[in-house]
């Protein structure tokens, strides 16, 4: 699996982070790492004095996350948080990027989720690969079919179809999530706990994974590349 480009959806500003070991290694290893992000995180905000700030903190949020983890491009679709929707144009926006970004793979939320938002990705992204394949809607582009597709996370009735190797890239986990000061008190953590989890990670020598599921639609017609 040596992708050139990858493209993640996540429901909201940090949902990405469950695979950011992955998405780190791929940067690292010359990789481009496309996010898109279905939400604003309007909702987002622990105590009232952030609720009209909070959309401006958490794009702020997203730009140090992506320079943590080397998320080369992010797309906003700035939808309503716990307000998104399976329409036609979030449907077609999500059409129209598969086919201009053209990844090697793709990754989105699992089947098994609770929050709207988080359900919602789940069933747009995957129907809008299957949709981008396919010789419809022109306007939105030349059709393409993403060639592995992948859960990464919310997969609660079997065993991952991957396991990655992300010792190296573990610790940037933890600063990631350092950046998203607006969830802090949804973590429990502050930063500075968020960096010192990172540098015990980093100076520990243990071994980090990240699972990773291949989605219904997704056929392989050939083994797999060697691994990351």
């Amino acid at each position: 699996m040596n992708y050139e480009r990858i493209l993640v959806f996540g429901a909201h500003p940090d949902d990405e982070i469950a695979m950011g070991g992955t998405m780190a290694k791929l940067s690292r290893q010359g990789a481009e790492v496309v996010v898109v992000t279905m939400t604003d995180g309007c909702e987002g905000y622990p105590s009232e004095d952030m609720r009209d700030k909070v959309v401006e903190l958490r794009r702020q949020e997203m730009a140090d996350c992506d320079e943590v983890l080397g998320i080369g491009r992010r797309i906003a679709l700035g939808r309503p948080d716990m307000g998104l929707v399976n329409d036609k144009e979030t449907l077609q926006e999500c059409i129209r990027i598969i086919r201009d970004v053209r990844p090697d793979a793709m990754f989105t939320h699992g089947p098994h989720e609770h929050h709207r938002d988080h359900a919602n990705t789940h069933a747009i992204t995957v129907e809008a690969q299957w949709h981008a394949g396919q010789p419809v809607v022109a306007a939105l582009g030349p059709s393409y079919r993403t060639p592995h597709v992948y859960y990464y996370k919310a997969v609660m009735d079997r065993r991952a179809s991957v396991v990655i190797d992300v010792s190296d890239t573990e610790h940037l986990k933890a600063l990631a999530r350092g950046t998203q000061v607006s969830q802090h008190t949804l973590f429990g953590r502050t930063k500075q706990q968020f960096e010192q989890e990172a540098e015990r990670i980093r100076t520990s020598g243990a071994r980090y994974t990240e699972s990773l599921w291949f989605a219904e639609r997704t056929v392989l017609h050939d083994f797999p590349g060697k691994g990351l």
